[in-house]
């Protein structure tokens, strides 16, 4: 197996040097007398603790690569207890002064002894372990059991459980256990590790009986020397909902008063485009419809790309373009064959084996496509910096590249006050809380985090006001989106915030 594999059967991301001296930094204690490592490496941790002159300390560490402690052995001179042995199926009675630990990264997915850890958590320590968590909550939640009453932990893990229904339970278990100092989320575009992608934190518990909790942002990884961090906020734990996503206690509170918020399901529905199973089959071009002689009576036409969606509002002149561009913006509905030649094309997907995939070999008909009406707004699926917002006036489908927004009344006006709202950068922070960092300034959205998402109540927008965003809206239909579009329009949003 070569290092690469090896690092991601493993879920290995070693640690730099400026994470791990400020991790060493943060469980600074004169009095401790013991260190745990549960997932040692090449020693990073124990070497930062080691500069630092501790006397008489008694480290113990664990790690399952032996290829690793080859390394750990050339770095560490220091005297350690080093168990080579899965640090998740060693119940250990002793309770440690420091605790500090970079773990593995696996998803659940990737955990073959998953069921046995789940049983052992239920014995040892009385918690009910969701299948679904990363390898990483399981040694964090192991850990906190073997800290010593006073003692300090550090944890450096992704930010990604406290987005997910698996974290709620280890959310809850956070605030009850008062252990919980601090939060450092490093900003999605921080590059941390080589080989994850991934947004991370670190997680700091101390030995007081902590009633609030300090939620810190890091923009620049210099913050860690200078701890001149760019947002530090707290919150006490009865202000905190276990329930929901933390994104929002790293934001400015005064942008998120509940009683200027709405659910954005009570005003619409956000559902994911068609999937088609198989795009090389089902997504034809203009060409290829002539080539293959295929009914017009069985296509539908769809966007397939966001990268075919260049302005902001979508128009049927828009499609038109791409139509000639002989994009591939339509799709095969075998249900609706007419022909003889539709009945080909069915009868060569089958020889292709497109009735075979996974999705396809679960409808019936297989050549069926999933049933969805056109949604006046689409919202992009992955992004980078900025969502791209598009108001669909063409009146075409989506595929899985956006998400759709189903409005529960519909009203154009209505619509079209949305869409600019969505525009603004007050109408992103507001979704963005929801958002899943996925590292390197990758975002994603699921339609769930849209329909959990506080949004604007726009109700409570005055006439005045809306006469003002709708004609921003005829400026962008005549003349694209501009900064000075923008801020008008974000100036009112503003107001009512």
């Amino acid at each position: 197996m070569n290092n690469i594999n090896k690092k991601k059967k493993l879920g290995q991301v070693f640690t730099p040097i400026e994470i791990a001296q400020f991790m060493s930094d943060l469980v600074s204690n004169s009095q401790a007398k013991t260190v745990l490592d549960p997932a040692v490496g090449q020693g990073i941790f124990i070497d930062c603790l080691e500069k630092a002159k501790y006397q008489n300390m008694n480290y113990t560490c664990y790690d399952i690569d032996k290829e690793v402690i080859k390394e750990f052995r050339k770095n560490i001179s220091a005297p350690v207890n080093l168990f080579i042995e899965d640090y998740l199926s060693s119940f250990c009675e002793n309770k440690f002064d420091i605790i500090i630990c970079n773990p593995p990264y696996n998803k659940f997915q990737q955990i073959p002894n998953r069921n046995k850890y789940i049983a052992n958590f239920r014995e040892w320590f009385n918690i009910e372990m969701s299948s679904y968590s990363n390898l990483c909550v399981y040694f964090l939640i192991k850990s906190l059991h073997e800290l010593t009453e006073n003692g300090k932990c550090v944890y450096i893990i992704p930010y990604e459980f406290f987005n997910t229904e698996y974290g709620i339970g280890v959310k809850k278990y956070l605030l009850e256990s008062k252990r919980l100092k601090a939060i450092y989320k490093f900003d999605s575009t921080i590059k941390l590790f080589d080989d994850a992608i991934t947004t991370s934190c670190i997680l700091f518990f101390d030995g007081n009986q902590n009633e609030k909790i300090d939620f810190i942002y890091i923009r620049s990884i210099d913050e860690l020397e200078t701890k001149k961090f760019f947002k530090v906020n707290t919150h006490s734990n009865s202000d905190i909902n276990p329930n929901g996503k933390w994104n929002r206690y790293f934001s400015d509170e005064k942008k998120f008063r509940s009683s200027k918020l709405v659910f954005f399901k009570d005003i619409a529905q956000v559902k994911r485009g068609i999937a088609t199973g198989n795009n090389k089959f089902f997504c034809l071009s203009r060409d290829q419809v002539r080539d293959l002689k295929i009914s017009e009576e069985s296509l539908v036409r769809c966007v397939t790309k966001s990268a075919d969606v260049e302005r902001f509002i979508f128009t049927r002149e828009d499609f038109a373009r791409l139509e000639k561009q002989n994009k591939k913006v339509f799709l095969f509905d075998g249900e609706k064959a007419k022909s003889e030649y539709d009945s080909y094309y069915i009868n060569y997907g089958k020889a292709q084996r497109v009735d075979q995939g996974y999705l396809n070999s679960h409808k019936n008909p297989w050549y069926a496509l999933e049933k969805r009406a056109p949604a006046p707004i689409w919202i992009t699926v992955f992004s980078r910096n900025k969502l791209k917002i598009i108001r669909n006036e063409s009146g075409v489908k989506n595929l899985t590249t956006f998400h759709g927004i189903y409005f529960n009344e519909k009203n154009e006006e209505y619509i079209n006050l949305f869409f600019c709202y969505l525009l603004t950068p007050i109408g992103h922070e507001h979704l963005c809380i929801n958002k899943r960092d996925y590292g390197n300034g990758l975002n994603k959205f699921e339609p769930n985090d849209l329909n959990n998402a506080l949004i604007l109540d726009l109700s409570m927008i005055s006439l005045a006001d809306r006469r003002k965003i709708l004609y921003c809206y005829d400026q962008i239909k005549d003349q694209g989106v501009t900064q000075e579009i923008l801020e008008k329009m974000n100036n009112i949003f503003l107001c009512y915030v």
